[in-house]
């Protein structure tokens, strides 16, 4: 049985795809096995960038090309066949994001809290 910390990360992920309204146990897993996809394709370019910047040269066939933007090929609408910035699936990118998010809300936070004690 999972308890404690591993618990309440499952359960935080759960409650995310809950929120954003998928309730279907294989959507989830379907949802999740895309993320990871993604992110083994960003962690294969980063090691590309990183090797290419050693050597002096550039990525071949980078899969993230930069300000060119994705679209599914199943698109319908106007909206969805304007594609999305490459850039936006990157994880590296919205790690990096999550993080500079995270600590303007913690420093926020934290000048709150001494405000509230000086006063």
């Amino acid at each position: 049985m999972i308890t404690g910390e591993i618990k309440n990360k499952i359960d935080q992920i759960w409650d995310t795809f809950f929120v954003a309204g998928i309730t279907n146990p294989i959507t989830v897993l379907e949802q999740m096995t895309y993320i990871f996809f993604m992110k083994l394709l960003d962690d294969k370019q980063l090691q590309e960038e990183e090797n290419a910047r050693d050597w002096g040269a550039e990525v071949l066939n980078p899969t993230f090309l930069d300000g060119q933007r994705w679209v599914n090929p199943e698109a319908v609408s106007d909206e969805e066949k304007k594609g999305v910035p490459y850039e936006h699936l990157r994880w590296c990118l919205r790690r990096a994001k999550f993080s500079q998010q995270h600590r303007t809300k913690s420093v926020t936070h934290e000048s709150a809290k001494l405000i509230s004690r000086q006063s």
